[in-house]
Order: C-alpha cells, then structure tokens, then sequence
C-alpha cells in the first residue's frame, strides 16, 4: 500500500515543529516564538500586528493573544500605539528579540537545507513549487 501525501506532509510538518521546539528550548523559548520573530523580523518595512500572526500561523484569536502576551513577558516584543489607528496595538521586537533574529534565522536556513538534502537542484525548486501550490489550496477561503 502507498502512504497518502498528507501523511508525509503531516510527519514532515511534525518532525519541524519537534526541532525548532529542541532549538528553542534552550533559550526558554517554543519553536513558534521564534518562528514569530522570523516573521517580524522579514516584515520590518510593514506595520505588524496580531491579526498578522493568526493569519500567517493560522492560529484563532485566543491563540494568539495568548503567544504575544507570552512573548511580551519574556521581553520578546512590545505593544505599541499604532500611528495609523489609536485603538489597535503595533507589535515590535524588543532588543532583546532582535538580538534572537540571527540565530533563528540561520536555525531556519539549516532547517531548509536538510528538507532539500539529497535533493538535485531541479528537484529542488520543483519541491519548493509543490509545497507553494498546497500551501494556497484554500487561500480563497481567507
């Protein structure tokens, strides 16, 4: 019997979320706080706000607010007034979490070469557009 694709994807998804967990954790961190401060830090030209991480993360509301509050307890990011509009709240990356940028960053390349490891350079850039194309399979729902 053939495995189904969604199960490779599934695994392989798990087997990310287990090593950037294992790279966070000496830094008293998760894999998804850091994973946030990837995102803040490629997206320094654009306001961010909490609504960007549900989106981006695909996480609810709840989930959210609860990350950012964490992330703003270990001194990660700030809440600010956002000069656009009074009543919403700009996050910022403390020093302290622009300080974690490169060091997640190279985490993450290194975590990129392994998934294309063995791989030819054609393959590849074809696995790159494979998981583009799932990954906007209900981007018409959003």
């Amino acid at each position: 019997m053939q495995r189904r694709l969604g199960a490779w994807l599934r695994d392989a998804e798990h087997q990310m979320n287990l090593e950037m967990n294992d790279f966070a954790r000496p830094y008293g961190l998760t894999g998804m706080q850091l994973s946030v401060i990837d995102f803040m830090s490629r997206n320094l030209e654009q306001d961010v706000f909490q609504v960007d991480l549900e989106h981006e993360f695909h996480v609810k509301r709840s989930t959210a607010s609860l990350l950012v509050k964490r992330m703003v307890e270990r001194d990660l990011v700030t809440r600010v007034v956002a000069a656009s509009d009074s009543r919403k709240r700009q996050l910022r990356l403390t020093a302290k979490g622009q300080g974690l940028v490169p060091i997640v960053q190279q985490h993450l390349v290194e975590q990129d070469a392994k998934m294309v490891a063995g791989l030819s350079p054609q393959e590849a850039v074809a696995f790159r557009r494979a998981l583009a194309n799932v990954s906007h399979w209900n981007s018409e729902r959003e």
